[in-house]
């Protein structure tokens, strides 16, 4: 009988999958067949938005749910492989819980997909020709794991329960579905890749090796930058989503479950994050190596008011998190004897984020020009990339600090050298600060191509050390230590639940606007320097005007993904009124 359910429900979700994207491919074609033939330089327009902002929306909406899908199994099949290993039932229900939010989401990622894919042959054709005759096989591919991913998925969460004494196979199956997003992400990669940094091309846009065309300059370090990004924003959608149901919870046991899985999913998130620069900084370095005047056009043409703006998202997400992790601190017994360092973190926050959003230059009026010059004679040293790279990792390394007193916060280590070890800590991160500051100072009196390829590479390298030896430390401290009292799970403000959604919300549209800076990083080129856009959407739109799009497709995917929610807890309500376990 469990069998038979398991495809019962299987085939009820396929059924609903495939009638969705058989009226979605329907209704574009007939669109198709009403707009106009495509002009001589093989363009078609959308009404009203017009082509590029059609595509723009739906692209930016697909990926935002991609990102969701490929990177919340990730977390989810490892909770249910320390569930398993543990026989944890608290990590196996989260994990139950997270494989239901992106099973849901699925059907969307899918039909976003379905609608953009059919989206770019009708408005884009002649493009569209071309990178199917370079990377068509990749193309394919991608089509067949989208929607055998979603055959996977289902099974994956359908046979949950059923599976129950199998763990793992079932393990296994997941262990299947994320090897099939990670395919997936390399093959997108590879497009955009190929787009930004072309490579296996004649100069008349012919083939002459494909490989080359798939590994491109930035194929890897986009696909590793994406992955990671895919984990911080899956880890956040599902922090959001524990804290709306943490919020709207009528019991303490629902708070207290609502409470732990937030936190979780925010600690996933923040430590994914915290390797974030460094990857992104790794695949500004690779566009340098292959174009330098797309490099100098990235971070200090037009786009480099798009960097304050980046800072002033990326600052916010910290402050979020700092003051989730500072809040969480009532709720451990013990907490409040690290109150009195909060506010030194804090004030490392605000002069990290203070640097990190100061421009290079202002607008000036001509009599200002002559006066000052450029650039302010004080905070213009503050706008450039040496002092940006030093704002940016003592920033990140105040918030492991901010994370290390929470876990350490309800316990007190036993081993006989607690006290040098305490004094190693300090000295751990004096030293890498001092060594981070005398770096960034350094950058100021060599040439761009020292501080972008020697100083600060190292810089970053000080920073990852510094955490890997202090979590190191830490976990030599305090094993075994003796535990003040465990955390009061579910006694917490609905303010702090009100920062773990600012994050994900904050997070989003970063991406949003992430996308329209490497996309116009190749300026009025599909293919940089291989095939020119001669459409009449060839040009830079504003940065007022992309920030209204990016705005639209973040309201939008917040809407889908209220939607999604409350389809959540419809099926729970169901589910209850039958007297059944939860959905």
């Amino acid at each position: 009988m469990a069998e038979v359910s398991v495809t019962k429900g299987l085939i009820k979700g396929v059924v609903k999958i495939t009638l969705l994207l058989t009226v979605a491919f329907v209704c574009l074609f007939a669109f198709g067949k009403m707009l106009s033939a495509p002009t001589e330089d093989g363009y078609r327009f959308f009404p009203l938005i017009g082509s590029r902002v059609w595509v723009w929306i739906i692209a930016q909406l697909h990926l935002n749910f991609a990102a969701f899908v490929l990177g919340v199994p990730i977390f989810a099949v490892s909770m249910e492989f320390l569930s398993w290993k543990r026989s944890d039932d608290r990590l196996d229900r989260i994990a139950y819980d997270f494989t239901k939010i992106f099973t849901l989401a699925y059907t969307l990622t899918a039909i976003a997909g379905t609608v953009l894919l059919v989206s770019l042959p009708l408005l884009y054709p002649k493009f569209i020709d071309h990178m199917l005759k370079i990377l068509g096989p990749t193309w394919w591919a991608y089509i067949l794991l989208m929607y055998g991913e979603v055959l996977v998925c289902y099974y994956y969460y359908y046979s949950w329960r059923q599976m129950k004494d199998k763990k793992g196979t079932h393990v296994a199956i997941g262990g299947l579905l994320n090897i099939m997003g990670a395919m997936m992400l390399l093959l997108t990669s590879s497009w955009v890749g190929y787009m930004t940094t072309p490579a296996g091309v004649s100069e008349t846009g012919e083939l002459v090796n494909r490989w080359a065309a798939i590994n491109t300059y930035m194929w890897i370090p986009l696909s590793l930058h994406r992955l990671v990004a895919n984990v911080v924003f899956g880890a956040g959608i599902a922090a959001a989503y524990a804290a709306y149901r943490f919020i709207t919870s009528e019991t303490d046991e629902d708070r207290a479950y609502y409470d732990w899985m937030g936190y979780t999913s925010a600690m996933i998130s923040i430590g994914a994050s915290i390797i974030l620069p460094g990857i992104g900084y790794l695949l500004g370095v690779e566009i340098y190596q292959f174009n330098e005047q797309m490099g100098i056009q990235l971070m200090g043409g037009f786009f480099a008011w798009m960097w304050v703006m980046q800072a002033i998202l990326i600052g916010a997400i910290l402050m979020f998190v700092n003051y989730y992790l500072w809040i969480s601190l009532n709720k451990m017994p013990g907490g409040e004897r690290y109150f009195k360092y909060v506010k030194y973190l804090f004030i490392v926050m605000l002069m990290g984020y203070a640097i990190w959003l100061t421009p290079h230059s202002v607008a000036l009026s001509l009599e200002e020009a002559r006066r000052i010059g450029a650039y302010h004679p004080i905070l213009g040293n503050l706008g450039v990339m040496a002092a940006k790279n030093t704002a940016v990792v003592i920033s990140y390394l105040a918030t492991f600090l901010s994370y290390a007193i929470f876990k350490m916060s309800n316990k007190e280590p036993i081993v006989p050298w607690a006290k040098a070890g305490n004094a190693a800590r300090i000295a751990i991160v004096f030293v890498s600060t001092v060594s981070m500051l005398g770096i960034g100072v350094y950058s100021y009196f060599v040439s761009s191509a020292i501080r972008v390829k020697v100083l600060s590479p190292i810089q970053f390298g000080i920073f990852f050390l510094t955490i890997i030896v202090l979590f190191i430390l830490d976990n030599m401290m305090y094993k075994n230590a003796r535990t003040i009292g465990e955390p009061r799970w579910g006694q917490m403000p609905e303010r702090s639940q009100y920062a773990l959604i600012g994050i994900t919300v904050t997070f989003t549209w970063l991406m949003a606007m992430m996308g329209y800076m490497r996309s116009g990083g190749r300026q009025f080129w599909h293919v940089y320097g291989v095939m020119k856009d001669t459409s009449p959407d060839a040009y830079l739109p504003t940065h007022g005007y992309a920030g209204i799009v990016c705005s639209v497709v973040t309201i939008i995917f917040f809407l889908l993904i209220g939607m999604l929610f409350a389809s959540i807890m419809k099926l729970e309500k169901a589910a209850a009124a039958k007297g059944g376990a939860k959905a």
